[in-house]
């Protein structure tokens, strides 16, 4: 390339370097168009009417507008937090069509983009904020669930919040930040209530390595952000009570999750089947007598017994029949648990069912944060007194859900959801780990290699062969 031409392609790129540098200091206006976007999204796919777990949400948010949660005994219902339908509320009063309201995925799907990256940038540098900020944005199973009035975008936004907060009280200090941390984690637990037994688990590891004087400052900061967000679901866990008399109950659906969970039998992986066990799940099926049979076959004794109760029985049940199983098989127990690890990063396999052409979509994705996860593991472990406390709550918050999840019916949503975290966490490992270099050392042409420097090795022609021995 010729000088004149080189100069110019550097200040190019140097001007184009500057601009960017200008421009993350504003991320909501750097990552602006990715809300139009996921807003189109939403537009084009968003059925005109509320369907499948939508119902429920909308169920719940309207139960709240009359002054109740659930309906009394003997009809409780305790499927889900009241997280989400708190949220909804609102819109539900206002009569707001169901478009509108789902548009709001955008805006928590946008917003968890640029906390990411504003959360990143405090510990790793504007670069790789950038880089893993916009990796969350174009995630593809977040994509997909911005049409459908889940919890997931939601929970998306308050995750990154979380780390955004949980990093300020560490870099700025002071109890405002601490605050609000707990508080973002409490709504997360009233929005996923498997967060509660996350919340109690990390709360007992945190007051176990009190023993150990040098993380003693920083799990007194731990234990002070869960206990704020176990206080915020306390009136939540007094109502549940109030109801239905049992103590520290979140919710009725995982008993029926943990029974799928735990199958003993042949071909049936973990994944959750509806009770009336006509298989009608994702993804594309087996719509066979045969199949309706051998599921019939499996369970329905059990669960024509166990729905004879109400919900609150019918929840303890199932969690009694998913125990008995595990004690009495719990090698298939164990090869369960796989594959529902399985299915949360790869979304494979089903019972019973077809497996589709996005499942090779699933497994490159899927394996990208498998490895990357596997590699970050390393690193921490090597590196663990470098690292710093929010990497070691979010590490230990993260890791406890995770390995919680992979014992009910799981799916890639329940993995979906912490990635903001893997991407923090991985970004500050990039940041504090030593540039890899994959050259060789030294000398790599064939030119530059001296006849001396082969001495030994048999590939001398003849007339090298002849000098040497001179």
């Amino acid at each position: 390339m010729p000088p004149r031409r080189k100069k110019s392609l550097y200040l190019f790129l140097q001007t184009a370097f500057n601009m960017i540098k200008k421009l993350s200091r504003y991320p909501f206006l750097v990552f602006l168009p990715f809300l139009f976007y996921y807003g189109y999204l939403i537009v084009l796919n968003k059925w005109p009417t509320y369907y499948g777990d939508e119902v429920r949400y909308v169920q719940f948010a309207k139960n709240l507008l009359h002054g109740f949660y659930s309906p009394p005994a003997p009809h409780i219902d305790l499927w889900n937090g009241p997280g989400f339908p708190l949220l909804l509320a609102p819109f539900i009063a206002f009569h707001i069509p169901a478009l509108y309201i789902t548009l709001m995925n955008a805006v928590y799907q946008y917003l968890s983009v640029v906390f990411l990256y504003k959360a990143i940038k405090l510990v790793a540098g504007y670069q790789i904020a950038l880089v893993c900020a916009l990796l969350l944005a174009v995630y593809p199973n977040a994509a997909s669930m911005l049409p459908i009035l889940y919890t997931e975008s939601f929970t998306y936004f308050l995750v990154s919040c979380f780390i955004y907060c949980s990093v300020l009280c560490y870099v700025k200090g002071g109890a405002k930040y601490m605050v609000l941390a707990g508080l973002i984690l409490g709504f997360l637990t009233l929005t996923k209530i498997i967060f509660g037994y996350v919340l109690v688990i990390s709360l007992v590891v945190c007051l176990a390595a009190l023993l150990f004087k040098r993380y003693k400052v920083y799990c007194l900061r731990s234990i002070k952000i869960l206990l704020i967000a176990f206080a915020v679901t306390v009136p939540y866990l007094a109502y549940t009570y109030h109801i239905t008399g049992k103590v520290f109950y979140w919710g009725n659906s995982g008993g029926m999750s943990l029974y799928w969970m735990s199958t003993p039998f042949a071909h049936e992986y973990g994944d959750w089947k509806v009770p009336d066990l006509t298989n009608n799940q994702y993804p594309t099926l087996f719509k066979s007598a045969e199949v309706v049979a051998i599921l019939h076959k499996n369970h329905a004794s059990e669960i024509k017994y166990i729905l004879n109760h109400d919900a609150i029985k019918q929840d303890e049940l199932f969690k009694e029949r998913a125990l008995f199983h595990i004690e009495d098989n719990p090698l298939k127990f164990i090869r369960n648990y796989y594959d529902n690890c399985s299915r949360m990063l790869f979304n494979f396999p089903y019972s019973y069912a077809y497996q589709d052409g996005a499942i090779v979509t699933n497994i490159v994705v899927g394996s990208l944060i498998l490895w990357a996860s596997v590699a970050g593991i390393i690193l921490t472990i090597i590196n663990w007194r470098g690292i710093v406390f929010p990497v070691k709550l979010l590490l230990l918050v993260t890791g406890v859900y995770l390995m919680l999840s992979g014992a009910l019916s799981a799916y890639p949503r329940q993995l979906d959801v912490v990635l903001p975290v893997l991407l923090f966490w991985l970004g500050f490992l990039k940041a504090n780990t030593k540039k890899l270099d994959l050259k060789f050392a030294g000398k790599t042409k064939a030119g530059d290699v001296e006849l001396v420097d082969l001495a030994g090795i048999a590939i001398y022609t003849q007339d090298i062969a002849l000098i040497t021995e001179e």
